[in-house]
C-alpha cells in the first residue's frame, strides 16, 4: 500500500475536489458519479483489509495454544501449530524485517510470518540472516 503513493496522492485531490464541489453546492447525478469514483476504492480496500484480519485473526484465536514451532532446516523453513505444518524452501522467503522484539517474514508481497525472537539463540539468527540475503533491520 505505501509503495502507491501517487494513487494515494491523487485519492485525496479527488476526495478535496469532492469536498469542494459539495461545499459550492453543486448536485446533480455529475456529482453522484464523482462521488462513486471517489469513494469505492477506499471503501473496498477498507472491505478486504478487514475480511483479511478476521480471516487472520479467526484462525489464531481458533487455536488453543496460540504457538507455532519453527524448525530451520538446511533447504527451508518449517512451521507446525494445531492447525497444519508446512514447509517453506529458502527460495520461497523474499525478505525479513527485523523488528526489536520479533521478525516479520515475508513469503510474498504483503504475505508475511511473525517469529517472536526472544527464545532464539544468535546463532540460529545468524543461520536465518545467511539464508536469506534481504534480512534487514527495519524501524518500528
Amino acid at each position: 500500500m505505501t509503495g502507491q503513493k501517487a494513487l494515494w496522492a491523487a485519492e485525496a485531490v479527488l476526495i478535496a475536489f469532492l469536498i469542494w464541489l459539495l461545499w459550492r453546492g453543486e448536485q446533480g447525478w455529475l456529482i453522484g458519479v464523482i462521488s462513486v469514483v471517489v469513494l469505492l476504492p477506499p471503501c473496498l480496500i477498507i472491505t478486504v483489509w478487514i475480511a483479511h484480519y478476521r480471516n487472520t485473526v479467526g484462525k489464531f484465536r481458533r487455536m488453543s495454544s496460540h504457538q507455532a514451532e519453527f524448525t530451520f532446516l538446511g533447504e527451508g523453513l518449517e512451521i507446525v501449530s494445531e492447525l497444519g505444518s508446512a514447509k517453506i524452501p529458502w527460495s520461497g522467503v523474499t525478505e525479513i524485517w527485523e523488528k526489536p522484539g520479533y521478525w516479520m517474514i515475508f513469503t510474498a508481497p504483503s504475505q508475511f510470518m511473525t517469529l517472536p525472537v526472544q527464545t532464539i539463540s544468535p546463532t540460529d539468527r545468524e543461520f536465518l540472516r545467511s539464508k536469506v540475503a534481504s534480512a534487514t533491520p527495519q524501524e518500528s
